[in-house]
């Protein structure tokens, strides 16, 4: 499939969302609405509404990144019906440290989050194994602690 627009046909774009009835709301630049379920998307599901609220649209519109969740969606992927990737053996296996991090620091999920900049969900779910993250964010979760990148449990 081409990535390229046609100009008969531009690449959508979203011009604003919403939350309703457990649902995200897209409207579209040229005039759709586009609703998906929250359940696609574990980290907006498990978000709070002050979460939720700080959105921002990107490549002009052609994503939405939240970032106190680290989420992005694109409008293409929406209109797929793509849902967020579910999370690896990796992310699995990487909860039980972070979380081990986080106590060894004395910190909470929520002071954690606030010191990352990010949402306590966020850090609920990456601790539950239930996002795939990566070694960027370990790395954030480490510094956060004052630990070592090579700090071991």
């Amino acid at each position: 499939m081409s990535t390229s627009a046609h100009p008969d046909h531009p690449e959508p774009r979203a011009t604003h969302l919403w939350f309703e009835r457990g649902r995200l709301v897209v409207q579209l630049q040229d005039g759709r609405e586009l609703a998906c379920p929250l359940a696609f998307f574990p980290r907006l599901a498990a978000a709070s509404a002050e979460d939720l609220a700080d959105w921002r649209l990107i490549g002009r519109g052609t994503g939405i990144h939240w970032p106190r969740l680290d989420e992005d969606l694109s409008v293409e992927g929406l209109l797929e019906g793509r849902r967020a990737p579910e999370a690896d053996a990796r992310a699995r296996a990487l909860a039980p440290r972070l979380r081990a991090a986080r106590r060894q620091a004395g910190l909470t999920q929520a002071q954690l989050a606030l010191r990352m900049g990010r949402s306590q969900a966020l850090v609920s779910l990456a601790e539950r194994g239930a996002l795939r993250i990566g070694t960027p964010y370990l790395q954030a979760v480490l510094d956060a602690c004052g630990l070592p990148h090579d700090w071991q449990p």
